[in-house]
């Protein structure tokens, strides 16, 4: 047993009793977070407000499984306390340790606990952005607080420590702060690891998880390489040509995290629906559907049973063997609706254990606008039970505003804006490992927004670099030559996409 200690007398009188573990445990205070065998509170003692965070024993259950899953298990305050001694060596920000104390030698059997003092007059990032606090702020100032954000981590990083729960809420800053001289502190390190460096892949891990915290509140693509550009100290051109693999590592981990729970929603398969969510879930006897919450579901299930209602209530926009499109005016609102056709028996076959290609749009939808790439705002997905492969399926759509990016280039709209645009659209699907498929002009429209893509059947994930980055030159390849009527806006997009 390490005999505790207490840095304030205050604390040591309230801590003075024999039973000093179970006076830290059942000490009074607001709790902040309970766990099976953590527990975090906020007590006060004259005029002075400190945390405790309690780890009772964690039982072997616990660690062989941390074990099998390749995680180092949370084994006490231990942890902790090192991390917040070895970030106060190097002078970061942290909150000041008060108080410490284990006991056990045998780790699933331990108790510990740690005592800090109250951050006083701070808030999180997460709150200051949730608070809507950013929008307040000058072009410089937002500038100052990422680049303090991305230095901070940075001398973390190159101290040895890397924090493994690296969130916005994590950083806390000062409520009165001062944008000339930002001050920002890290807390909750419980899982902290400290080494002589931090290994490449911790390193994506902390980043990754810290820019999916921030996707949440629209970030610009200048906002993340400005952060990058801090964090690595180095110039535009060296962030892409010195740290581009771990850039792409970082950005992939991200969007992965972020996505995980919003496709367990819409995922074809899901169960329920958290109340925030915009859908609805619909099983009938013919096949399941989603739709969005403020639409009557009687107005579009006719539309799925019966083909010839569909084309007599609508405007057909294409009838082919494959699928159908028609555009249907409902309660002032204009609709896509996306049928697609089982072409005979092979292609049945052939899609047996496949997604079908209304599903695969649906998924595709939300990974891109996820990354900031703004497409049909769906409105509701249907799959019909078949047998074998014979599935017929649906994707409805809002219709979009602007005009169809050739109809755009014919009318000599700005070569700049629809370059740049272009180059964007190619960038932020690098960050999220996809392609589009059928990337042409035609499946594009321009708008005061900006760009906006469309027919996603063929979009796809692509797990490993090496396909991304064949599929993605294709998709390249095959929007230059819809291009190749426009010199200027041909010769500009060659010379931009050559060089990304």
């Amino acid at each position: 047993m390490e005999n505790p200690y207490f840095l304030d007398n205050d604390l040591r009188q309230v801590f003075r009793s024999e039973d000093t573990f179970s006076v830290a445990q059942n000490i009074n205070g607001k709790v902040f977070r309970e766990y099976e065998n953590r527990i975090t509170k906020q007590f006060k003692i004259q005029d002075k407000s400190y945390f405790i965070k309690f780890h009772g024993p964690v039982g072997w259950k616990e660690i062989i499984k941390n074990l099998i899953q390749i995680k180092t298990p949370v084994i006490g305050a231990q942890r902790e306390y090192d991390a917040l001694n070895h970030l106060t060596k190097t002078n970061i920000n942290c909150p000041k340790i008060k108080g410490f104390g284990k006991k056990g030698l045998n780790p699933a059997k331990s108790s510990s606990f740690l005592i800090t003092e109250e951050l006083y007059g701070t808030l999180s990032l997460e709150d200051f952005f949730l608070q809507d606090l950013h929008k307040n702020l000058t072009y410089k100032q937002k500038s100052n607080l990422i680049e303090a954000a991305a230095i901070l981590i940075r001398r973390m990083h190159l101290s040895g420590l890397n924090h493994r729960d690296l969130y916005l809420c994590h950083l806390h800053i000062k409520k009165e702060i001062d944008f000339d001289d930002i001050e920002i502190y890290l807390i909750d390190l419980h899982r902290a690891q400290i080494r002589s460096s931090v290994p490449f892949r911790w390193t994506v891990k902390d980043l990754g998880g810290f820019f999916h915290s921030a996707i949440q509140f629209n970030f610009t693509e200048r906002d993340f390489y400005r952060f990058l550009m801090a964090y690595f100290n180095c110039s535009l051109r060296d962030l892409f040509t010195n740290h581009h693999a771990m850039i792409r590592k970082i950005l992939n981990r991200a969007f992965s995290m972020y996505l995980k729970p919003i496709l367990k929603e819409v995922s074809i398969k899901s169960s329920s629906f958290s109340e925030e969510s915009i859908f609805t879930k619909h099983v009938t006897e013919s096949g399941k559907w989603f739709l969005e919450k403020n639409l009557d579901p009687n107005d579009f299930i006719q539309f799925f049973q019966d083909e010839d209602l569909l084309i007599r209530k609508g405007e057909v926009i294409k009838n082919e063997k494959g699928h159908l499109i028609v555009k249907v005016k409902i309660e002032n609102r204009y609709f896509f609706i996306k049928k697609y056709r089982i072409k005979n028996v092979f292609h049945g076959l052939s899609r047996l254990f496949k997604k079908t290609r209304a599903y695969n749009s649906w998924l595709s939808i939300h990974w891109l606008n996820a990354a900031g790439i703004k497409t049909a705002h769906p409105i509701s997905l249907y799959e019909g039970k078949g047998i074998l492969g014979s599935r017929v399926s649906f994707l409805i759509t809002e219709e979009i505003e602007g005009k169809r990016l050739d109809d755009a280039i014919v009318d000599n709209i700005h070569a700049d804006l629809i370059v740049s645009s272009i180059d964007a659209f190619f960038k932020r699907m690098s960050w999220i490992k996809f392609c589009h498929g059928d990337a042409k002009t035609s499946n594009f429209f321009l708008n005061e927004k900006g760009l906006v893509t469309f027919d996603l059947d063929s979009s796809r994930r692509k797990y490993s670099f090496f396909f991304h980055n064949r599929a993605i030159s294709k998709d390249k390849i095959r929007i230059l030559r819809s291009l190749k009527s426009n010199s200027k806006v041909y010769l500009k997009l060659s010379k931009r996409l050559q060089g990304s």
